[in-house]
């Protein structure tokens, strides 16, 4: 599997929960809690991808 930064993507969350798509190009939903992300997700009919916990310092993730 090719290795994707994600890091330009999300950036501009720093705090809160991101769910990303299963193929690391868009941002799918965010919120203040992942109870809130869960909703949202639920609400757009459940697709697949990655939640990921916003920080400050995403540079971890290059």
């Amino acid at each position: 599997m090719k290795q994707v930064n994600v890091s330009k993507l999300i950036k501009k969350y720093t705090s809160g929960w991101i769910s990303l798509s299963s193929d690391q190009k868009k941002v799918i939903a965010h919120g203040k809690s992942l109870q809130t992300v869960l909703k949202r997700l639920k609400e757009l009919g459940n697709p697949s991808g990655y939640l990921i916990k916003a920080t400050k310092d995403y540079s971890y993730y290059n």
